[in-house]
């Protein structure tokens, strides 16, 4: 039995989409179509923000790879999410991890298998993924007592980060986990594993350059620039990019769902970028605070409390009573605003648990 197989789930809330364009453009930009995006293939942004934010593809230069591929492992496991979960297992079976070693890793008995350095860094890691309360620069010390340099716990910060957008995307409409058991279960994939192996390990970047002038503006610039030396900071800009000007939802409601997942989860900086943007769309500065409090306004309609309801949940996550709720909030949008807004409260997870980013770069590390 593996650390997940209590959780309750729930019968997934969407079916995969055919759309052939997209899953060109996906595959030519990965060499293939994960299972999950499948299911997301008719936002006109996700797919977009999904590869930018890959967690097997997209490099990383500071955290060995092997380490990245435990973190995955982690912070679904503190997530509580089955599907992230199962599929992790598979591609860690699949890298030559035993089945021993896994649940070992999984119970925080790695023991003399894991230096002080991973064993903090995993700590860390399931301390982002969880933010309750806040991660901040203080909580680095443990990392840095065990040679980590500062732009090493930054990558770090942003890999659970990145695996929190994954995990809510999979958790909110109960991906079917069941299928990538099954996939990873096919005596093929072990027989052909170290084939397979440089296709699904978290790759290394040879060099990280610099944010350009353009990357370093925008909406939440300070979460981006916080990653500023690391190759997932351009990849960041994208995904927020993306979903602001792609969302079906509309911008009001998408930074509402921002704003909302902001206040919830205590994150003041990026509760004052979401607010910038919802009064940049006509919403009164003096209805702001008492809707994100209340979700009640009399410019917040009952799709936008819906909306605002079903992100504010998705902060800390009991998957079948989210994924309960998801299925009462779902007639309410169409397919594609429904699949934005699991979108948006899942980069919005990722952001607000990037302001430990932000207060390491502040405060010199």
């Amino acid at each position: 039995m593996s650390a997940l197989d209590a959780v309750e789930w729930e019968a997934c809330l969407l079916e995969p989409v055919d759309n052939p364009p997209a899953e060109r453009a996906v595959r030519k930009a990965l060499g293939m179509v994960p299972p999950a995006m499948r299911y997301f293939l008719d936002s006109a942004w996700w797919a977009d923000a999904a590869v930018a934010l890959g967690i097997t593809h997209a490099p990383i230069f500071h955290v060995p790879p092997g380490l990245a591929d435990l973190v995955t492992l982690v912070v679904s496991q503190e997530s509580a999410c089955r599907y992230c979960f199962s599929l992790t297992r598979g591609m860690l079976g699949v890298l030559g991890f035993s089945e021993a070693r896994i649940r070992r890793i999984e119970e925080d008995l790695a023991g003399g298998e894991l230096g002080d350095g991973e064993r903090e860094a995993l700590r860390f890691a399931r301390q982002v993924a969880r933010s309750t309360p806040m991660v901040t620069a203080a909580d680095a010390a443990p990392l840095r007592q065990a040679g980590w340099n500062d732009a090493a716990v930054r990558e770090l910060a942003a890999l659970a980060a990145v695996n929190v957008f994954y995990n809510r995307a999979a958790t909110l409409p109960a991906l079917p986990y069941e299928d990538a058991e099954r996939m990873f279960g096919r005596p093929l994939f072990r027989v052909l594993g170290p084939l397979l192996r440089p296709f699904i390990r978290t790759r290394r970047a040879r060099n990280a350059p610099p944010l350009s002038a353009a990357e370093r503006r925008g909406p939440f610039a300070a979460f981006v620039n916080a990653l500023d030396g690391l190759p997932l900071a351009p990849r960041l800009r994208t995904a927020i990019d993306a979903c602001l000007r792609g969302s079906a939802l509309g911008p009001r409601t998408t930074a509402l769902v921002f704003a909302v997942v902001a206040r919830g989860i205590g994150c003041p900086l990026s509760e004052a970028e979401a607010i910038a943007m919802l009064r940049a769309d006509g919403v009164p500065a003096e209805e702001i605070d008492a809707a994100l409090a209340h979700l009640a306004a009399p410019w917040i309609g009952d799709r936008e409390r819906a909306a605002a309801a079903l992100a504010r949940d998705s902060i800390w996550p009991q998957p079948a009573a989210l994924q309960r709720h998801a299925r009462t909030v779902r007639p309410l949008f169409t397919r594609q605003e429904f699949v934005d807004l699991i979108g948006a409260a899942a980069l919005a997870n990722t952001v607000c648990r990037l302001a430990v980013a932000v207060d390491l770069a502040r405060s010199g590390h």
